[in-house]
């Protein structure tokens, strides 16, 4: 994700050239929430890879211009004028600047169930897959698993189908994507379980959801992946330690 040089121009030589910059890290999930959401709506737009860990220069020159916190994603609109952060405000926005139709309902109770679901899939099932992922404690690996499988259950027994308000992608879909995507795979390759094994329902909505153009595009190598996840593993990582937002 990083690379050198506080923002590394990756589409466009100059900033602005496209009304909407994007500063995004590669392998964080609430990016990529963010660039699906952007591919979604077709937006023009262009990816600005940031490096977290470079210079203390290059680290202030973004908190300052970009970013107070320090962290991805970020999105600036040339038009407005508005720079944000937060993954789920940024693609609020989007859908809302763009008129997103099926990404974000102009029904209150639409949208209130879409801020239930980035809600449970926040501070519950990513805490509780990060969680079980980094455990190293025997004896506590069935509480955690359990943990997991209540957060997962909520799907299982909510989900609309096919996919989680019903007939339209929206926004609930897009900000969850990123998150299955990597507890199906870190959990499969490093403690031999399917965590789906006992939810049908939603392992049909992640297939059908997976199969999106807007994800393959966005979509990271699994070796990346793994690169990522042994890092976290021999670092003992608490859940956000890189970048929580």
């Amino acid at each position: 994700g990083g690379g050198g040089g506080g923002i590394r121009k990756y589409v466009l030589p100059e900033e602005g050239a496209n009304m909407l910059d994007f500063y995004t890290l590669d392998m964080c999930p609430f990016a990529q929430r963010c660039w699906i959401v952007l591919e979604e709506l077709g937006a023009s737009y262009s990816r600005r890879a940031v490096n977290l860990r470079g210079s203390e220069e290059e680290r202030a020159r973004y908190e300052r211009e970009v970013n107070p916190r320090g962290k991805v994603p970020a999105l600036r609109d040339a038009e407005t004028g508005v720079t944000l952060f937060e993954s789920l405000l940024i693609n609020e926005y989007l859908a809302e600047r763009q008129e997103g139709g099926p990404l974000l309902p102009a029904d209150p109770a639409a949208r209130a169930r879409i801020r239930l679901w980035n809600e449970h899939c926040d501070s519950q099932l990513a805490v509780a897959h990060f969680t079980l992922l980094m455990n190293k404690d025997a004896p506590s690996e069935e509480a955690k698993r359990a943990a997991l499988d209540a957060a997962l259950d909520v799907y299982e027994a909510r989900l609309v189908g096919p996919y989680l308000l019903g007939d339209a992608f929206t926004l609930a879909d897009a900000n969850a994507l990123p998150f299955f995507e990597r507890l199906d795979f870190s959990l499969r390759h490093y403690k031999q379980i399917d965590a789906l094994a006992r939810h049908p329902r939603t392992r049909r909505w992640l297939d059908l959801a997976l199969s999106r153009e807007s994800f393959r595009a966005t979509r990271q190598p699994e070796a990346k992946l793994v690169e990522l996840y042994d890092k976290f593993l021999e670092a003992d990582y608490a859940f956000g330690g890189l970048n929580k937002n």
